[in-house]
């Protein structure tokens, strides 16, 4: 029992050691990185189930496509404009989750409000680190 135990926390932490790196440097760019990335933390915070993944797949594909799209659209012409890109970025992340709630239990979605604003004060966070 208590080796299952310790092996169990061994797995936790090469996990989240994998997951530090897997963050570093190109993983941040590429999108299937990103997209696997934000199905894993959705799958541990929500501790969604394996027919929750399958829809909730779906639709976190399809909001990032949107919002590299966006973000591509509004960087062009060399004009951008960072308050545009992250009130267009919470808007569509309103609207995914707003999805993403529809195939949620009522626990997970009050899971999921408390993981984004995890999520957001991270970005502070690292933005304050920035300047």
């Amino acid at each position: 029992m208590i080796m299952k135990k310790l092996l169990l926390v061994v797995f936790a932490a090469v996990l989240a050691m994998g997951t530090v790196f897997a963050q570093q440097g190109q993983g941040q760019r590429d999108p299937a990185a990103r997209l696997q990335r934000e199905l894993d933390a959705l799958t541990t915070e929500l501790t969604l189930t394996k027919d929750q993944v399958a829809k909730v797949t779906p639709i976190v594909t399809e909001a990032q496509k949107k919002q590299s799209e966006a973000f591509a659209k509004m960087r062009e012409g060399g004009n951008m404009d960072r308050d545009k890109m992250r009130e267009e970025g919470a808007k569509m992340m309103a609207e995914t989750d707003k999805k993403l709630k529809a195939v949620l239990t009522a626990e997970q979605g009050v899971k999921l409000d408390a993981f984004r604003k995890k999520q957001a004060e991270e970005r502070a966070k690292r933005m304050q680190q920035r300047q």
